[in-house]
């Protein structure tokens, strides 16, 4: 029996070595060895985190963008002790690194002009259009960045209501501050130095007096010449401290974004500016109820994009513009709104499979705000810190 199960297993291996010698010769398989990884560096909060890591897994298994690059996340959420993005790019600039893993830099379009302060207005090279087929996808061409930045989401500052409270929202900012004066305490705001939304209230109250293009730029003249502006739009937010929400009979400014949804969720306000994608992805959790609805004021919000941006100490550029190219693919695109409820820079139209399709609706960005300040976003959070947030 022993004799009769070698020669069987002769017998396999004769055929199993005739057949590798019979095979036809093939080229050799890419090994995971010469596939370039790919680090995007991001910062936020965790549903921009999980967004990433979705359309990254995504790409790594794709057969032909996987071949060309393997992406791996590298993110810092916000409120956390870790040092901050920024820090770690100014900490890799100042010691002269150069082909690090800052690869790809994954930020709304309004935080730049912080990192470009810290290292050198030339820290982010052109971004070659050419190499991103997916390009022609986008329909936000013209940001205020310039070529140094491919968007890949849209992101704005709405006004989140509870319909059965507020069945006609106000339509404009002063009609807003008046529904606040009427109604003390049913509004609210994140401390602006703590999450966007806070930050596009304040922001609002004193750019929407300041001429249109102050909004898109960071020159301290903007400041130091419209000191008058600027003064009038601190007295407003003054004005409108006491309205606000109270607990222990002292105004409580929320901290975070969270902060002042968690209120508006358990109905302790009846209004807020919140981020478009944190209220649908909350709607679609079932943490908020179907009530809470988005709407647009006139001046609206601010709002921008979220893109790359390639650092000159990144390693292998080829490889990330693959990654870019897959960003802006349909398939991610959906992706990207599916995990987040991230507003495509595509057309919406072109994508398949969206989850709560309708809801694009109340996310449009046609009449997108541009918002990006630079420095004098400090000069605003301090003033508030010491002129508003302590009147109590």
């Amino acid at each position: 029996m022993q004799k009769l199960t070698r020669k069987i297993l002769t017998g396999v291996l004769s055929l199993m070595t005739l057949g590798f010698t019979l095979a036809p010769a093939q080229a050799p398989a890419v090994s995971a060895e010469d596939v370039p990884t790919v680090t995007i560096w991001g910062s936020g909060g965790q549903e921009v985190r999980d967004a990433l890591q979705a359309v990254a897994d995504a790409h790594n298994a794709d057969p032909e963008y996987g071949a060309k690059a393997q992406v791996e996340i590298q993110f810092v959420v916000s409120g956390t002790n870790e040092q901050s993005l920024n820090d770690r790019l100014a900490a890799a600039y100042e010691a002269g690194e150069t082909e690090t893993d800052f690869d790809l830099i994954a930020i709304d379009d309004s935080a730049i002009g912080a990192i470009v302060a810290q290292t050198d207005e030339n820290f982010f090279e052109p971004i070659d259009t050419n190499q991103i087929p997916n390009y022609e996808n986008v329909v936000y061409k013209d940001n205020i960045v310039g070529d140094t930045f491919i968007p890949y989401r849209g992101t704005a500052v709405y006004l989140a209501y509870n319909e059965d409270v507020v069945p006609e929202p106000p339509k404009t900012d002063e009609e807003l501050y008046q529904w606040i004066k009427d109604n003390p305490g049913r509004f609210t705001y994140c401390d602006p130095s703590t999450g966007n939304s806070g930050f596009a209230f304040v922001a609002n109250a004193i750019y929407n007096q300041l001429p249109e293009e102050a909004a898109t730029s960071g020159d301290a003249k903007w400041v130091e010449e419209h000191q008058e502006e600027w003064d009038n739009g601190i007295a407003l937010l003054q004005e409108l401290h006491p309205h606000m929400y109270q607990t222990a009979g002292s105004v409580q400014y929320p901290h975070k974004n969270a902060g002042s949804l968690d209120l508006l969720t358990t109905q302790q306000v009846d209004m807020i500016p919140a981020f478009a994608n944190m209220v649908l992805d909350q709607r679609s959790m079932g943490v908020l109820p179907e009530n809470i609805k988005l709407t647009q004021i006139e001046p609206s919000f601010l709002g921008g994009l979220a893109g790359f941006l390639m650092p000159t100490i990144g390693s292998d550029k080829e490889a990330a513009h693959s990654v870019i190219d897959y960003f802006l693919s349909y398939e991610a695109q959906a992706m990207s709104w599916n995990e987040m409820f991230a507003t495509p820079v595509v057309d919406s139209a072109q994508l398949e499979g969206l989850e709560n399709q309708e809801w694009l609706e109340e996310t449009n960005l046609d009449e997108l705000r541009y918002f990006n300040i630079g420095d004098n976003r400090t000069v605003l959070q301090t003033r508030w810190t010491e002129e508003v947030s302590n009147l109590d």
